[in-house]
């Protein structure tokens, strides 16, 4: 997100992370990385381009309570919050349930209302950009329309070191980010996503990618935090087209494109 001199914050672009920690040091020669749990679950930004493990500078927000769809057992989308500066369209909350076992309330599509208390957070990333994060402290389900037929605004967002991507990472040596809906499918991704891994570019954010909208590219990734190696960003080439939107017009309210 870019930052005018005045301060005004952009809203970064999709990449959604749940985060697993790299091991501390470079590999080895010849030895693979080795990534263990990370406790607590990382932290997704508003837009979902970034993660963090404890996002500082946090301000109490305005609210009791909110609705939106649930993207994940962590995580819904609400259509507008304001906390601290002009109100977010289509943004992500992070839910951390007070009971656990709440989490079954949570199915994908479904709209609840979660009662909380909410928080944002700050990250810088570089001298002109920071990241936003909106939490939700020790929250309740105390709503559900029952209504399962809407999928969730967001259909895609960055995951970070997932599980399922720690042989690939550790070959690579890196931390790697990918597109939710690609590791969703890595039976059929699996290999394309690992080539374009080997051979990420080194692209701006104002760059897109050519070639097929559905192509998965790579990019070297920087400014992904919470990590001890450099990252590696994986998504399809419509994904990064709509990251470069975003990154040109902060304030659109547009989502990730599956």
């Amino acid at each position: 997100m870019k930052l005018t001199l005045a301060g005004s914050a952009l809203l970064p672009a999709l990449l959604f992370c749940p985060a697993v920690l790299a091991q501390s040091g470079a590999p080895a020669a010849g030895q693979p990385v080795v990534f263990a749990p990370v406790t607590p679950i990382a932290l997704l930004s508003a837009s979902g381009r970034f993660s963090s493990i404890n996002p500082p500078n946090r301000r109490n927000c305005p609210y009791k309570s909110l609705s939106g769809r649930v993207v994940s057992s962590r995580l819904i989308i609400v259509k507008k919050m304001s906390c601290g500066r002009p109100g977010h369209d289509n943004v992500l909350v992070n839910v951390q349930l007070r009971n656990p076992a709440d989490a079954v309330q949570m199915v994908p599509g479904r709209y609840v209302t979660i009662t909380a208390r909410f928080i944002s957070a700050q990250e810088d990333r570089d001298p002109l950009f920071f990241a936003e994060f909106l939490i939700a402290e020790n929250a309740v389900v105390t709503g559900d329309r029952g209504d399962r037929s809407t999928p969730a605004a967001f259909t895609s967002y960055m995951m970070c070191q997932a599980p399922e991507l720690d042989a690939l990472a550790g070959k690579l040596g890196k931390d790697l980010c990918v597109q939710s809906t690609v590791v969703a499918n890595l039976t059929a991704t699996g290999p394309a996503l690992a080539t374009a891994a080997r051979a990420p570019v080194n692209a701006s954010p104002a760059d897109t990618m050519p070639g097929d909208p559905n192509a998965i590219s790579c990019r070297l990734d920087p400014g992904v935090s919470d990590r001890h190696l450099p990252a590696i960003s994986c998504a399809r080439n419509n994904y990064w087209a709509w990251y470069t939107d975003k990154w040109n017009n902060p304030w659109s309210s547009t989502t990730a494109p599956p």
